[in-house]
């Protein structure tokens, strides 16, 4: 009776140890999510530039469309923050985004998410966010 007893402890603490980390990771993300849904954010806008990485944004400027990327990658958000041949490189895992945002290479699965943005100050600014 007593390794059964035993068992049945360790089933229910490795079952609530990983509901915990579970909790505290959706908690952490959702969080994130927040803070760049809500908030609104205005950098400086080279329009020569193709790429330009700021905090929690990568503003690509291509084909006279600008287009304003997560820096978190969709595997398991790690920030990116440099651009490799052409292709956004996550140093993490390795994932590959084009620059649009649409996964190229794995283990990333979804694209970047693109954040709604627009060209103000007669384009020497850029707002970014809702």
């Amino acid at each position: 009776m007593t390794s059964n007893t035993r068992r049945i402890f360790f089933k229910i603490a490795v079952l609530a140890i990983a509901a915990f980390f579970v909790f505290i990771w959706n908690k952490l993300i959702l969080q994130h999510l927040n803070t760049i849904q809500h908030s609104k954010t205005v950098v400086p806008f080279n329009k020569n530039k193709v790429v330009s990485f700021y905090d929690n944004y990568i503003v690509v400027n291509q084909n006279e469309t600008t287009t304003v990327l997560s820096t978190r990658c969709s595997h398991l958000g790690c920030k990116i923050n440099e651009l490799e041949n052409g292709k956004l490189v996550c140093p993490c895992h390795g994932s590959e985004y084009d620059l649009s945002g649409k996964v190229i290479k794995g283990p990333a699965f979804k694209n970047l998410e693109v954040i709604p943005s627009k060209v103000i100050s007669n384009g020497e600014s850029i707002e970014i966010g809702n």
